[in-house]
């Protein structure tokens, strides 16, 4: 299985947690990710979510808010506020 794991200020300890099982990822993305370099080279710096966010395989989109946990996309109270 491969995986990219990025943590986002949050300690060392807290991402071993996760990758080893003992703690569940809960964490929802603070930016979007891009599609392609297009997409980066035509957003403006100082314009929040004015871009289109990498989709992957299995139709996940990786824009602002998006999260994943074992059970699979997080859809809680959180992306009421976060995500319009």
């Amino acid at each position: 299985m491969d995986a990219i794991v990025v943590g986002f200020g949050i300690s060392d300890n807290a991402l071993l947690d996760v990758i080893l099982g003992d703690h569940e990822p809960n964490g929802l993305l603070p930016m979007q990710f891009p599609k392609d370099m297009d997409t980066v080279e035509e957003q403006f710096e100082d314009v929040p979510k004015d871009m289109k966010s990498y989709k992957d395989s299995e139709g996940n989109t990786y824009d602002f808010g998006y999260g994943l946990n074992y059970n699979g996309v997080i859809e809680d109270e959180r992306i009421e506020k976060y995500v319009e």
